[in-house]
């Protein structure tokens, strides 16, 4: 009977450290997403008018070329944050969606093939994660959905 309960005590006790445990995992994904979403709109601060305004002039002001490029290393810095665990799923969701739709404005998309023939010509600043996105669709992060709750970053066990 003191052994049946011992066993109980201590499974709940083990249960209530996994959750306390992904609960800490949880807050701090938060953390990372709320810096990355800070450092979205300070870029998108330093953007014209014109530059939001979904045309593309045939000149890009340097101020616009500088924080569209901005925007690419941030994009990379998210999948690769993404790739390490860091971006819980829901929010690669609506990141990836973003992603995808803004390098589809002109001006982005013009940006974006002037950094691709930059990366030919010098291979630099590959952009894996990028390209792999707007190629593929893939998402960076390859754990199992079962290891993906415990860390935090699937809120309910359901396949993708």
């Amino acid at each position: 009977m003191v052994s049946d309960i011992a066993l109980i005590v201590t499974a709940v006790g083990v249960i209530g450290g996994v959750l306390g445990l992904r609960q800490s995992y949880r807050e701090r994904l938060r953390q990372f997403e709320s810096r990355y979403v800070e450092r979205y709109w300070q870029i998108l601060d330093r953007l014209s008018l014109e530059a939001l305004s979904g045309s593309c002039p045939d000149i890009i002001a340097e101020c616009d070329n500088s924080a569209i490029r901005s925007y690419f290393f941030l994009c990379e810095d998210e999948l690769e944050m993404r790739a390490n665990g860091y971006i819980a799923d829901r929010t690669y969701e609506l990141w990836a969606e973003g992603i995808v739709s803004q390098l589809k404005q002109p001006i982005f998309a013009k940006v974006w093939e002037q950094v691709s023939e930059e990366r030919k010509e010098h291979e630099v600043f590959p952009f894996a994660n990028l390209n792999r996105l707007l190629d593929t669709g893939d998402d960076p992060l390859a754990i199992g959905i079962c290891r993906r709750w415990l860390r935090g970053n699937a809120v309910g066990l359901r396949a993708k």
